[in-house]
């Protein structure tokens, strides 16, 4: 009779341990992130602008464009690197696509200035800010 009850409870502790090991994790997915680039300036009856996308994350992007510091000549400001809280912005119209995502800015942001850095970016529906590659251009 104790062989049978412990090749029962054994086959029970298989059985519940096959259950939970067949379970899985898959609603702790990490999503995908979104990979960007900055394409070169171009100037032709304005700034060409481009934001070059690789991979497309998991989560919708709100906002994309161009983030951009523009300098005079002697100016002492020696923060280059272009970030949503710093620098001005170029919003591109439409969704981003994967691929080439272009634009045209005819404004005077860069008017008297000397030269400027730029670069890609695009906001996430959860508020999380991918960043491009820093460019800059002289005048």
């Amino acid at each position: 009779m104790k062989n049978i009850f412990r090749s029962t409870y054994l086959i029970a502790v298989l059985v519940i341990g096959g259950f939970f090991a067949s379970c899985s994790l898959q609603d702790h997915v990490t999503p995908e992130p979104l990979r960007i680039t900055t394409d070169s300036v171009r100037y032709n009856n304005g700034w060409n602008f481009g934001v070059r996308a690789y991979e497309m994350a998991d989560l919708p992007v709100t906002e994309h464009g161009i983030l951009y510091l523009a300098f005079f000549r002697a100016s002492n400001d020696h923060d280059y690197v272009p970030r949503i809280e710093h620098g001005g912005r170029i919003k591109f119209d439409g969704p981003l696509v994967p691929g080439a995502n272009k634009s045209l800015y005819t404004g005077d942001a860069f008017a008297g200035r000397y030269f400027y850095f730029y670069r890609a970016y695009a906001i996430l529906s959860d508020g999380s800010v991918v960043y491009g590659d820093i460019k800059n251009y002289t005048f």
